[in-house]
């Protein structure tokens, strides 16, 4: 699940090569422009969610662009653990899910609307090797999505055509995604984010499916392509819902560093 723990990071970056153009002279942009990205964060989460049991995940991705058209691929993939904490129907070694990291492939379509409005839309599939947790529902989960921005201020939402992350008959379940990036000073960008994942057909007595979450952070770039963040997220998760087994609460209120590799 390509997340907010790089995504403040690349916006960071982003602003410190806007604020390099602004003094230099105008260079032509490529046509085709492909970076990859490391990174490594305290923990990954996704949504409000831990997805690696409240520690510590390393992430890999390759992003490709051309321009003018404004059209997009990508791969991204981080270490999860999740997937094992969920499969509690194989109790075997044997037959236990052994999907240590997830993988999300997108692609899609973005450009200036002009009046400082800009646009973004495309589809994203996430991806768990081998899991075990069964067919229906299936981890792996497709959704669309479409996001407009007014300089650095963004509204975003995410539909899922399949099974959402495990959950059973959820295709047309959404999230809302509303933020933005502001420039503080020199280098250091402030990351707001509020989220609200709405899931369909939830059961009868079953509300604590749904829920918010928030973001409050800063990216600072550190030059030659290295960016750190440092954000305080939380959840109204229901607690019952998101504990898988031992593993405790995977929500809560946390403070995450992050710090990205872009190249």
């Amino acid at each position: 699940m390509k997340k907010l723990i790089i995504a403040s990071a690349i916006a960071s970056a982003f602003a410190g090569q806007a604020a390099f153009a602004a003094d230099a002279a105008p260079a032509a942009t490529p046509e085709h422009v492909v970076t990859y990205n490391l990174g490594v964060t305290t923990d990954y989460v996704f949504r409000g969610i831990s997805q690696s049991r409240n520690s510590p995940a390393v992430s890999g991705g390759v992003d490709y662009s051309h321009s003018p058209t404004g059209l997009y691929l990508g791969a991204w993939t981080s270490t999860i653990k999740w997937i094992q904490d969920a499969d509690t129907v194989n109790t075997t070694n044997a037959t236990r899910s052994n999907t240590p990291y997830e993988v999300d492939l997108y692609g899609g379509i973005k450009g200036d609307l002009g009046g400082g409005l800009s646009y973004d839309a495309g589809g994203i599939y996430y991806y768990y090797p081998s899991h075990k947790l069964g067919k229906a529902p299936d981890a792996n989960t497709f959704e669309v999505y479409g996001k407009v921005a007014y300089g650095p201020v963004y509204f975003k939402v995410n539909y899922a055509l399949t099974d959402a992350f495990w959950t059973a008959d959820k295709a047309g379940s959404y999230y809302l995604d509303l933020g933005g990036d502001f420039p503080l000073m020199d280098g250091l960008i402030g990351n707001l984010h509020y989220g609200s994942f709405s899931f369909k057909n939830v059961p009868t007595g079953a509300s604590g499916y749904n829920y918010q979450d928030w973001k409050v952070g800063v990216t600072k770039d550190l030059g030659n392509g290295l960016s750190g963040a440092l954000a305080a997220t939380g959840t109204n998760a229901d607690k019952a819902l998101w504990n898988f087994g031992s593993t405790g609460y995977l929500g809560g209120n946390k403070v995450i560093a992050t710090l990205t590799k872009t190249f």
